[in-house]
C-alpha cells in the first residue's frame, strides 16, 4: 500500500499541478502576444526561450514552459493535469515540482546534446514523462508483477508518443522511474525480493 500520509493529505493536492499548468499557459500567452500569432510561436522567440546547444543557461528552465504552438501546449497540459495531480497526491507538491524541473532539464539537455547543432528543444513533455515514470513506479503494488508491469506500462506510453521528442521522452521517463523508485523503495518491502535492476533486465 501507499503510505497513509500520502493518501490522506488531500488538502491542496492540486496546487502545484495547477500552478505548473498556469505558468505554462501564461508563458504561452506572453510568447503568442510577442509573436502576434496565438496559434504558433515565432521562431526567434523559440530560439530565445527554447534550449539549443549554444544557448544560455536560463534556457534550461524556460524551455520547459515554452511550446511551439497551441496544440503542443494543449496536449501537454492535459497530460500534466492527469499525471501531475496523481504525483502530487502520492509524493506531495515539493517533490512534484522537483520532478518537473529535474526531469525536464535533463531530458531537454540530453536531447539537445545528441541532436544536430541548432536543434531547439522546448515543451513540458520530458518533465511530464518523468512525472509519469515516478507515478507508475509508486503504484507498482496495484499492478500484476509489480515493478516489471510498471516498466512495461511506462514504455507503452513512451511508444505511443515516440513520434515526437523521442529522446527527451525516454530520458524523462527513465529518470522519473529512478527518482520514484529511490523514494518509494521502502514503501513495499514485500516486493523487493527481486531487485529493480533485475526487473529492468527482463523487460
Amino acid at each position: 500500500m501507499l503510505p497513509e500520509r500520502n493518501l490522506t493529505a488531500m488538502q491542496g493536492r492540486m496546487r502545484i499541478t495547477a500552478g505548473l499548468v498556469l505558468v505554462n499557459i501564461l508563458f504561452y500567452i506572453f510568447l503568442a502576444y510577442r509573436s502576434n500569432n496565438f496559434l504558433q510561436i515565432d521562431d526567434s522567440l523559440m530560439m530565445k526561450y527554447g534550449l539549443y546547444a549554444s544557448g544560455s543557461y536560463y534556457q534550461l528552465v524556460t524551455n520547459m514552459f515554452a511550446h511551439f504552438d497551441i496544440s503542443h501546449l494543449g496536449y501537454n497540459m492535459v497530460f500534466l493535469l492527469i499525471f501531475g495531480a496523481r504525483a502530487e497526491e502520492i509524493y506531495g507538491g515539493k517533490i512534484l515540482a522537483a520532478l518537473y524541473l529535474v526531469c525536464g532539464a535533463f531530458a531537454s539537455l540530453i536531447s539537445v546534446l545528441v541532436h544536430p547543432l541548432g536543434t531547439v528543444s522546448a515543451g513540458a513533455s520530458g518533465a511530464i514523462f518523468g512525472i509519469l515514470g515516478a507515478v507508475l513506479v509508486a503504484q507498482r503494488n496495484i499492478y500484476p508483477s509489480g515493478l516489471k508491469t510498471s516498466l512495461i506500462y511506462g514504455f507503452v506510453f513512451f511508444a505511443l508518443a515516440a513520434a515526437t521528442g523521442f529522446l527527451a521522452h525516454l530520458v524523462g521517463l527513465v529518470l522519473g522511474f529512478l527518482i520514484g523508485y529511490s523514494i518509494t523503495r521502502d514503501w513495499y518491502p514485500e516486493d523487493e525480493k527481486e531487485s529493480f535492476w533485475n526487473n529492468c533486465r527482463r523487460v
